[in-house]
């Protein structure tokens, strides 16, 4: 898992410069919030499926990453303000 989280961790700054991302202080603390929220939730659900609990596991996961979408989405929505859009030309 540590070793996931650093090879992320390096190449999220060249996938936010790929995109043409504006990113400050405040946009790299909500993304990596919202990371540790995903981890978390598959992390809890699958514990819970390995504890032979595995209708809370499956309700778990559905309804936290039912909200890890919708908080993504918003982050998405945040993250795109201001952002520059490079044209591609077919030449």
């Amino acid at each position: 898992m540590g070793l996931l989280y650093a090879l992320i961790g390096y190449s999220v700054t060249l996938w936010a410069k790929d995109l043409g991302l504006k990113m400050n202080g405040w946009k790299w603390i909500l993304s990596w919030i919202w990371y540790l929220l995903v981890s978390l939730s598959v992390a809890g659900g699958f514990t819970l499926m390995g504890e032979n609990e595995v209708k809370a596991g499956f309700y778990f996961l559905g309804v936290s990453l039912f909200i890890c979408i919708v908080l993504g989405v918003i982050l998405w929505r945040i993250l795109s303000i201001g952002r520059k859009i490079k044209k591609k030309t077919l030449d």
